[in-house]
């Protein structure tokens, strides 16, 4: 898609930052697969449930099946722009799989449906934080604007049906 590119080179010369160059390669991995397994022990241990770790692995379980299942089925080659690239070595990140979707902004919209579905008054803080892991993979130059997009709705979607679903309250039962 050559209007992304533009807009992803547009965008590198006017939110280019030093102090963001150092921080956003760390921050983004509040997406990472890492994060959502620690999410998930600890939603777990916090609930004292058992059954709430089964189904929040089953949810993982799913969102990474689709999450995966359409990176390569799309195989979509990610941007890594040679300005924006550099980047990338301030801090840890693999670029090995396909661009479409987005996985870590997929698990930070997972993570944030989850925390409003619990915290409803947090609503806002949650997906402003799963929008700005988002726009990490953006800044970094490892996805496409769209990549990005569908990742948070896929994230948001699966999640919401699975809540209509599955008993994913923190009380134990």
């Amino acid at each position: 898609m050559n209007w992304e590119r533009e807009l992803m080179s547009w965008g590198n010369g006017w939110w280019s930052s030093p102090l963001l160059d150092q921080v956003i390669p760390w921050f983004t991995h509040l997406g990472s697969v890492v994060a959502v397994i620690l999410f998930i022990v600890l939603s777990s241990i916090l609930s004292k449930s058992r059954k709430l770790f089964y189904r929040l692995l089953l949810l993982y379980g799913i969102q990474s099946a689709i999450l995966y299942g359409l990176k390569y089925l799309v195989g979509r080659q990610r941007p890594v722009l040679m300005e924006i690239s550099s980047r990338i070595s301030a801090g840890p990140g693999e670029i090995l799989d396909p661009s479409f979707p987005s996985g870590h902004t997929l698990y930070a919209f997972m993570m944030a449906t989850l925390l409003t579905f619990w915290f409803p008054r947090y609503k806002m803080v949650f997906f402003i934080m799963a929008c700005l892991i988002g726009w990490t993979r953006i800044y970094l130059g490892l996805h496409y604007p769209t990549d990005v997009i569908a990742g948070g709705i896929l994230g948001y979607g699966v999640t919401r049906l699975i809540l209509c679903r599955l008993d994913l309250s923190l009380t134990k039962t």
